[in-house]
């Protein structure tokens, strides 16, 4: 039997952490997105809460909170800003796949700086040739002596220019699909890596975008998270299985941004008069938010269902799929409706709308893209 019911616990942590998207984090969104600036104000308050730990386990430093605890905190910031939620987001994924997948000397070694922010990790994994086709990578590692030497080039890896470690997705040995790819940490400074931040960011512009050149870094054999060998996808499932919460965390955004909308034009709605009436009281303005209101509330249902799932461990990549679609989707649409309740003023940049829209958009393609996630739907109506 499941339980829709939060916790007292629960209710807490969401409300303090809407408390501080409220007062704290707000009004300096736009700055962020305007300056195309990092958060870092925000980033070292985030860790003093212990914000950037919370799903990881309480030996290492973090809060070992279940991953729907963790998104409850997420959903709220992403109401305001979305490139601060984003920090708390991408700060428990890439710690959770060493934390699950690592060995212990490597776990015990970097998750405490993951989790003080005295480290960042990024995840590369796409490749110019290698977007929405995850196992067509063809960055390679070749083992010579007590290294592994990297080649290749990544692409729109979130962090890039920042992360002290990037844990990369690359070819061990030569092999088709998912065989052969295992994953390995490279450090920032190492010799023959380069990090080139890509300009022109539509939203979400306080996290960079960036490419990643490797040529021939050494990595030693010590930093290889996950084995990739010819004949098993072994090293490639291991960390996709946690990634998989990934997909789920982009909708639990999405639903946080759409939320943040919905509320703006609702209170905008009680005040505003046209016609002699409020807007709140226009049958057709009305159903439009009643849509919503459905919409959002089937978004949270989905999203809420399939992180708890994993926390029960009994992970459902497919409903984490439908999660992700849904959720992304819908707050595209929602943001959209949401400027229209405004009129002129929701297609400028004074009112967060315009921003709100730019960063939704982002969610619909991070993360395995929506016509991605419908293959993989499909596959499970029709297995092969």
């Amino acid at each position: 039997m499941m339980d829709f019911e939060l916790t007292e616990q629960q209710i807490a942590l969401r409300d303090a952490a809407r408390t501080l998207a409220n007062d704290v984090f707000r009004d300096k969104a736009a700055q962020w997105d305007r300056e195309e600036a990092f958060p870092e104000e925000n980033k070292k308050l985030l860790c003093e809460l212990g914000y950037l730990g919370l799903s990881i386990d309480e030996r290492y430093g973090g809060s070992g909170l279940g991953l729907v605890d963790t998104y409850l905190v997420i959903e709220e910031i992403a109401k305001v800003d979305l490139a601060t939620a984003l920090i708390v987001h991408e700060q428990n994924v890439s710690p959770r796949i060493i934390a699950t997948c690592a060995p212990a000397a490597l776990r015990e070694k970097l998750l405490p700086q993951f989790i003080s922010g005295e480290k960042e990790c990024s995840i590369a994994w796409s490749e110019p040739e290698a977007g929405s086709d995850g196992t067509a990578i063809t960055t390679t590692a070749v083992l010579d002596g007590d290294h592994y030497v990297v080649n290749g080039q990544k692409v729109f890896t979130t962090y890039g220019d920042r992360a002290d470690l990037h844990l990369v997705y690359a070819r061990f040995e030569p092999a088709k699909g998912a065989k052969g790819i295992g994953t390995l940490l490279v450090e920032k400074d190492a010799p023959g890596f380069r990090a080139h931040k890509i300009q022109y960011k539509m939203g979400v512009r306080g996290a960079s975008e960036c490419e990643l050149f490797f040529d021939n870094v050494r990595v030693p054999k010590e930093h290889v998270v996950t084995q990739g060998t010819a004949e098993s996808s072994k090293g490639f499932v291991q960390t996709l299985s946690v990634y998989n919460a990934t997909r789920v965390g982009m909708g639990v955004m999405a639903l946080g941004v759409a939320e943040g909308a919905f509320e703006m034009a609702r209170d905008y709605m009680l005040v505003r008069k046209q016609f002699g009436q409020r807007l709140a009281d226009m049958q057709g303005l009305r159903w439009m938010m009643a849509d919503m209101w459905i919409q959002i509330e089937a978004a949270r249902g989905l999203c809420y269902r399939a992180l708890a799932a994993i926390d029960a461990g009994h992970a459902d990549p497919c409903l984490s799929s439908v999660a992700k679609v849904y959720a992304t989707e819908m707050a595209q649409q929602a943001v959209i409706n949401c400027q229209q309740m405004f009129g002129g003023y929701g297609y400028f940049g004074l009112l967060p709308l315009e921003r709100m829209f730019r960063d939704a958009r982002m969610l619909t393609i991070t993360g395995g893209t929506t016509q991605t996630q419908k293959n993989a739907i499909a596959n499970h109506i029709f297995p092969r």
